[in-house]
């Protein structure tokens, strides 16, 4: 946490917390000593309504530094209430266990494809997006690897350090080695243990039981979330998301397997290194995505933050992406309860988010077989009826089996990560 940003929490709570002040002082000095780049992944506000210091921890949902990050939080600030980016459905992700968790995760979700509702096929992606990061997660050779070469490293290093001390004392040397061993060990264990994806909400929740304190989850239903985007998107931007997708969909297939794995973590480390009011968790994003998924969610969870019973310090675990956005809104004027209430109001679907992906599908399968058979029959050879019929259906056959086998072959290669 650099000089200026230490000062500036500094001043903010001794203006708007004189009674808890020199208390709080000395916890963002040990968060500073303790916490590397502290200031990238933490923000402190003052909820004003109840006189509450939050400490606002900003996480990567696939990163295990965030989880090392919040035990150390947790330990420095000792909160009263611990606030979690989760909402009520999905709380058993909290009290079950891992091997409950990972077997759930290990079920490879089907893709929509049939289905009348467009926030339905995009939930079905989005769960497979869980699915496959999770099986990168367990087939880690990535960061084994690389894990490999720093082992590979220290043991030349601890072997010239053991042959240099050799004369002086073996038995220490003896001692030494059998450590290093059982570091070698705890270590490649460590490795072969696969992430669990949000494994930092289950941190926050073990320590609320350990330490006999409270918990909030504050996060708007999922699925509420997700429908209210595809009510704020226009056809135009359907479009642009569908083409993305085709785009992806074509550069994963024909990249290499490493090639894929390293972008991948690429990407998360960006990610990691990012600061919590960068715009990059924005990049990208369509409008309407931005507002149902990023801002309406902060407003949700700064309200449920506010309207909290008081507490001296509460610890609250959330996406660095929405760190900005609660700060921004806990102070909000407006009845909590009242946000809440319009923010998961149900939306009957628009006639763009039911209908168009039963008419766009179709039309996309049929379009480029139509256009083939039509442009035979106009410029090259006429057909009667049947035969036009017969030559349209046997395209789209082949069509149809082309996409199964591109589909199938990229699934494959998914597996292999």
């Amino acid at each position: 946490m650099n000089d200026e940003y230490y000062d500036s929490l500094n001043n903010k709570i001794q203006k708007k917390n004189e009674i808890n002040f020199k208390e709080n002082i000395e916890i963002l000095k040990k968060i500073k000593e303790n916490i590397k780049d502290s200031e990238k992944i933490i923000n402190v506000v003052i909820n004003e309504k109840t006189n509450t210091i939050v400490y606002l921890i900003g996480t990567i949902h696939v990163s295990q530094q965030s989880c090392e990050d919040i035990k150390t939080l947790l330990s420095i600030v000792e909160p009263d209430t611990i606030f979690i980016e989760l909402s009520n459905e999905r709380a058993p992700l909290l009290t079950s266990t891992e091997d409950q968790i990972i077997s759930q995760l290990l079920k490879k979700p089907n893709i929509n494809w049939f289905t009348t509702k467009l926030s339905d096929f995009y939930l079905s992606i989005h769960q497979n997006f869980y699915y496959y990061t999770t099986k990168i997660s367990m087939n880690n050779k990535f960061l084994n690897n690389n894990n490999n070469n720093n082992n590979n490293n220290n043991n030349n290093n601890n072997n010239n350090n053991n042959n240099n001390n050799n004369n002086n004392n073996n038995n220490n040397n003896n001692n030494n080695n059998n450590n290093n061993n059982n570091n070698n060990n705890n270590n490649n264990d460590n490795n072969n243990k696969p992430y669990i994806y949000g494994n930092e909400f289950r941190i926050g929740y073990q320590y609320s039981k350990l330490n006999k304190c409270s918990v909030l989850l504050g996060d708007r239903n999922f699925k509420s979330s997700w429908n209210r985007i595809f009510n704020y998107l226009d056809f135009k931007t359907i479009l642009e998301l569908g083409g993305y997708g085709v785009k992806t969909f074509f550069k994963i297939y024909n990249q290499p397997i490493d090639k894929i794995r390293e972008q991948y973590y690429r990407s998360v480390n960006e990610l990691i290194d990012a600061s919590w009011d960068s715009d990059i968790w924005r990049r990208d994003l369509p409008l309407a995505v931005q507002r149902g998924l990023i801002d309406e969610r902060d407003q949700y969870m700064a309200s449920c933050i506010r309207d909290a019973p008081h507490c001296k310090r509460m610890v609250a675990i959330v996406g660095k992406g929405h760190i900005k956005g609660i700060s921004n809104n806990i102070n909000d004027k407006n009845e909590g309860f009242y946000i809440r209430r319009d923010l998961e109001e149900f939306q009957e679907p628009t006639l763009l988010s039911k209908y168009s992906y039963p008419i766009l599908m179709p039309s996309l399968l049929l379009l480029p077989p139509t256009l083939s058979i039509y442009s035979f029959h106009r410029f090259i050879k006429p057909l009667s009826k049947p035969n036009f019929t017969l030559a349209l259906f046997s395209t789209l056959s082949i069509e149809i089996l082309s996409i199964k086998y591109l589909i199938s072959n990229f699934e494959n290669k998914l597996e292999k990560l």
